[in-house]
């Protein structure tokens, strides 16, 4: 009994593990923004089902109970000798379905039509803001990975430090150094600690922003991962993204489709001139009291053709028609700005791969220089004035590496949000 209590336990205490691609999936499933996405979603569904409701035949069940009692000298608006002043009560009941359907009204069609097109448009709306939070949590995924490498970095600084402090300690014991290098080495130690010290709260601040969006409770624990990948500079392989940008980003398809809806919007308002037919009726009980009731059935034919409305009708199809251009320039002036931020984010990429190259030779220059430095020192050639700016040095391309590999991962995930393909390119990695 004891053994599954313990695990049980464990279990519960045991941290939610989670790499760039776990964490992504988990925001595209808890993510607040796209629960609210998700919402609208299903309202454009239940919207697109009323505007239906009004093609399709109705159908109610009425039971009424009328007693009525008239004053006779009112209702005829003179008295007359000998009929009494009131008369009444009379009763009334009627009980049974009455029904209506349109015949023909093209405005009802072409408004079911424009819902169709504004449900798609809802659809688009919730894959970009799917994609929205795919490149959220990606890039607070890389900045938690930065930092985490940024205190990777600085512990190393710090060993290093002490190392160079215990060499200037020796040294000055041998009588190579002096006081001064010695100071200058624990104030060294004093410095990257301090850096380690700022680098450490920042994974911290990460932390909390990349559960905030993920939206998970702060009871419970997690770590992760994929702090290995975070050197590693995957290629973006994509034939044409400006072509697929154009042809994908959810943000054009959603402003397309109300452009399709404007327009059945505007075709709805020219179909109001039009005659309109209808058909309603009803079947009944009708009677004075339950034991006179006999069937009876009313029928109705509509046929309906505006003439003056004071230039409403004129009004909308006007209103419908701006509408429609409306949407058109923003569709020109979206698609503009995508195919921009697709070339923009194509030299981002290609800069920040040249970043990343040239950072990782300064990097390798200053662990060089640290080295060599630190052999002077020891062969007493000179003081640790060089040890120390070697060090800082040394702390700087540090600072130079992990910033050009966090701003190339950055560009690519921009690059792929601009292409529309970020959900695929990270969920599929």
């Amino acid at each position: 009994m004891l053994a599954p209590l313990l695990s049980a336990q464990m279990a519960q205490t045991a941290p939610l593990q989670l790499t760039l691609k776990d964490s992504i999936a988990l925001a595209l499933k808890q993510n607040i923004d796209v629960q609210v996405a998700n919402i609208n979603l299903a309202i454009s569904q239940q919207d697109r089902k009323i505007t239906r409701s009004a093609l399709l035949p109705q159908a109610s069940f009425s039971a009424t109970d009328e007693v009525e009692r008239y004053n006779l000298q009112a209702l005829i608006g003179v008295p007359f000798p000998g009929l009494p002043k009131n008369i009444g009560p009379f009763q009334a009941m009627y009980i049974g379905p009455r029904f209506f359907t349109p015949v023909f009204d093209l405005s009802l069609l072409r408004k079911y039509q424009a819902s169709g097109h504004r449900l798609e448009a809802s659809k688009e709306d919730e894959k970009s803001m799917r994609e929205e939070t795919v490149l959220l949590t990606t890039a607070q995924y890389l900045a938690l990975l930065r930092a985490e490498a940024s205190v990777k970095a600085a512990e190393s600084r710090v060993q290093l430090a002490e190392s160079l402090a215990k060499q200037a300690h020796d040294l000055l014991t041998s009588g190579v150094a002096s006081n001064i290098d010695v100071s200058r080495a624990e104030v060294r130690v004093l410095a990257e600690k301090q850096a380690l010290i700022d680098a450490q709260s920042e994974i911290e601040s990460n932390t909390v922003a990349l559960r905030r969006i993920l939206n998970m409770p702060d009871s419970q624990k997690v770590e992760f991962l994929d702090s290995d990948t975070f050197s590693q500079t995957p290629l973006f392989d994509l034939p044409n993204p400006v072509t697929t940008a154009l042809s994908q980003r959810p943000e054009l398809l959603a402003l397309y489709q109300r452009q399709e809806a404007a327009k059945d919007e505007r075709k709805a308002a020219t179909a109001e001139s039009l005659p309109k037919l209808s058909f309603k009726g009803g079947w009944n009980e009708q009677g004075r009291t339950p034991q006179t009731i006999y069937p009876g059935y009313d029928y109705q034919v509509s046929f309906n053709v505006p003439i003056f409305t004071g230039g409403r009708l004129s009004a909308e199809r006007k209103s419908a028609s701006l509408a429609e251009q409306k949407l058109h320039q923003q569709l020109l002036d979206a698609r503009n700005r995508v195919e921009e931020q697709v070339r923009d984010g194509l030299v981002e990429l290609q800069a920040s791969r040249s970043d990343v190259d040239l950072g990782q030779q300064r990097l390798q220059l200053a662990n060089q220089e640290v080295e060599l430095a630190r052999g002077r020192f020891a062969a007493g050639v000179t003081d640790n004035i060089e040890v120390t700016t070697a060090q800082d040095e040394l702390a700087q391309a540090n600072d130079v590496e992990i910033k050009a590999l966090y701003r190339y991962n950055i560009a690519r995930a921009n690059l792929a949000r601009a292409a529309g393909v970020i959900e695929q390119v990270y969920l599929q990695q």
